[in-house]
């Protein structure tokens, strides 16, 4: 027997899994380039494999689309999915169970904590450095099924008596953060939504060129979740196993390393966590 397998049966042994292997798609939304998210993915579907026994591989989908059908239909077991869609999905599938919230290391702080914020920014080497200055300019949001990229800055906006559709000249989904900033250096745009991890990424790549015009308030981090069929008797095996990895995982270490996600693992919450998205999206 190998250290490994060795390893991986007193983990099992620990968790009360099942040394009999199963096959586990992990489904995962496309929140950056797919192919630097399919790297560090697979990281995770081995850690996963390794502390339960079973056979979990990743699959990033298209769109936040795609990830609702397939949880919807059962083609993935588990799902990475962000807190909109959480929310979103939690109210049509009842049934969809929670496993745990992803945590973050904050930037400024250092505190590991289940939230981040949603940033509206603009170009500091631009004029642009306040709401009212970005009338009939060009904006970008990310999705429509973005939490940070859309949900949280357009009621942001509302708040501010702006609606997006009539006070910018122009409006751009982009789809992903990174391509935000981009378009913001590329001179595409005039003014964005990003998360704060983007934001802290892009002055890592490319040093104080972003301006933060407003934040949103704190939003829970992305949820890990079970889709309606995959047996209970594997819910405490894979909750304990996202709860069991270390800030220092070479998981987390690799998401900042390709995606500048501060990665710092997993915490147990539970569904009420997320009400306060439901009340703010009035969901």
């Amino acid at each position: 027997m190998t250290i490994r397998t060795l390893v991986t049966a007193l983990i099992l042994g620990i968790f009360g899994g099942s040394l009999i292997a199963d096959p586990v798609k992990l489904g995962v939304f496309p929140s950056n380039d797919p192919a630097k998210l399919q790297q560090v993915m697979n990281i995770f579907a081995e850690y996963l494999s390794e502390t339960t026994g079973d056979e979990v591989s990743a699959i990033i989908t298209q769109d936040y689309n795609e990830l609702t059908k397939r949880l919807r239909e059962g083609s993935v077991d588990i799902a990475w999915i962000n807190t909109l869609n959480y929310v979103k999905i939690k109210n049509d599938i009842p049934e969809m169970r929670y496993l745990a919230t992803y945590m973050e290391k904050n930037e400024i702080t250092g505190a590991i904590m289940p939230y981040y914020q949603s940033y509206i920014v603009s170009l500091n080497s631009s004029p642009y450095s306040s709401l009212d200055q970005l009338e009939g300019k060009r904006f970008a949001f990310t999705d429509p099924g973005s939490t940070s990229g859309y949900a949280y800055p357009n009621l942001l906006l509302q708040k501010n008596g702006i609606v997006p559709e009539e006070f910018f000249g122009k409006i751009f989904f982009l789809k992903r953060h990174d391509r935000v900033v981009e378009a913001l250096r590329a001179g595409s745009i005039d003014a964005g939504a990003i998360s704060d991890g983007t934001y802290f990424t892009a002055e890592e790549h490319y040093g104080d060129i972003l301006h933060v015009i407003m934040k949103s308030d704190p939003i829970p981090l992305d949820a890990v979740v079970a889709a309606e069929d995959f047996p209970e008797s594997k819910m405490g095996l894979y909750r304990n196993a996202l709860l069991a990895m270390h800030p220092d995982h070479r998981f987390c270490l690799e998401m900042k390393s390709f995606l500048g996600w501060n990665a710092a693992g997993f915490d147990s919450r539970d569904d009420g966590f997320y009400d306060s998205v439901r009340e703010a999206l009035g969901l």
